[in-house]
C-alpha cells in the first residue's frame, strides 16, 4: 500500500489513463482516473495537514457518507475524464504526424546534395546508372537492388519510384502478408528501405 502513497503513482495513473484511451480502452481509462483521482485527493488533504498521506485514507473515504462530497468528486472525475479523452485525441494526432513524418524523412532519396556538379536523383534513378558491382557493395546483405526492385509487384514498385509510404501501406494491406514481408525484407536487404 505504501506504493500507491508515493508521489508518483497519480501521474502513473494518469500516463497509463492516457495509454488506454488512445488504445481505444475506454473502461480501463476511466477506472485509472477513479483511481487516480482518489490518490490525488488524499494526497491534497494530507498536504495543509502535513501528514503521511495513507494517514487520510480513512478520513477521505468517510467524505464519501456525504451524498455532496461524493458529487463532488464524482464532477471531479467526470472533468478529467473528459479533459483526458481530449487530449488523447490531440496526441494520436501529433503521434501520426511524427509518423508521417519519419516516413517521408526515410522515403527520402539516399543520395547526397548535388556537389561538384552532380545532380540530386531519386535512389531507384540513380541505381540504374551505377554498375552491378557499385549497387551490390553499397547493399546492406549484398542483394543487387536493380534485381529487387525489378522483380518486386509493379504497385510496390511505383511505391518505390515515388517514395509514397500511404501507398506502401495500402500494398501492405492487400497482398497476402507472407508475401509481402518476403519482398519488404529483400528491399531492406538491398538498400531500398531503411529501417528506423
Amino acid at each position: 500500500g505504501h506504493i500507491l502513497m508515493e508521489e508518483y503513482a497519480n501521474s502513473y495513473y494518469m500516463l497509463e489513463a492516457l495509454n488506454a484511451e488512445m488504445r481505444g480502452d475506454r473502461p480501463l481509462m476511466q477506472k485509472l482516473v477513479r483511481q487516480g483521482q482518489i490518490l490525488s485527493q488524499i494526497h491534497q488533504l494530507a498536504e495543509p495537514m502535513k501528514r503521511p498521506p495513507r494517514d487520510l485514507v480513512p478520513r477521505f473515504f468517510e467524505r464519501f457518507e456525504h451524498e455532496t462530497s461524493r458529487a463532488a468528486f464524482e464532477e471531479g472525475v467526470k472533468h478529467f475524464e473528459n479533459n483526458l479523452v481530449q487530449r488523447a485525441v490531440v496526441k494520436k494526432k501529433e503521434e501520426e504526424e511524427a509518423a508521417a513524418a519519419a516516413a517521408q524523412e526515410r522515403a527520402k532519396p539516399l543520395a547526397t546534395p548535388p556537389a561538384s556538379g552532380y545532380e540530386a536523383k531519386p535512389l531507384v534513378e540513380a541505381m540504374y546508372e551505377m554498375t552491378k558491382e557499385e549497387r551490390i557493395a553499397m547493399a546492406p546483405q549484398g542483394l543487387d537492388p536493380v534485381e529487387v526492385f525489378e522483380s518486386l509487384p509493379e504497385k510496390m514498385q511505383t511505391c518505390f519510384k515515388t517514395g509514397d509510404v500511404e501507398l506502401l501501406k495500402e500494398v501492405a494491406e492487400e497482398m497476402p502478408e507472407e508475401e509481402f514481408d518476403t519482398h519488404f525484407q529483400r528491399t531492406i536487404d538491398s538498400g531500398l528501405w531503411r529501417p528506423g
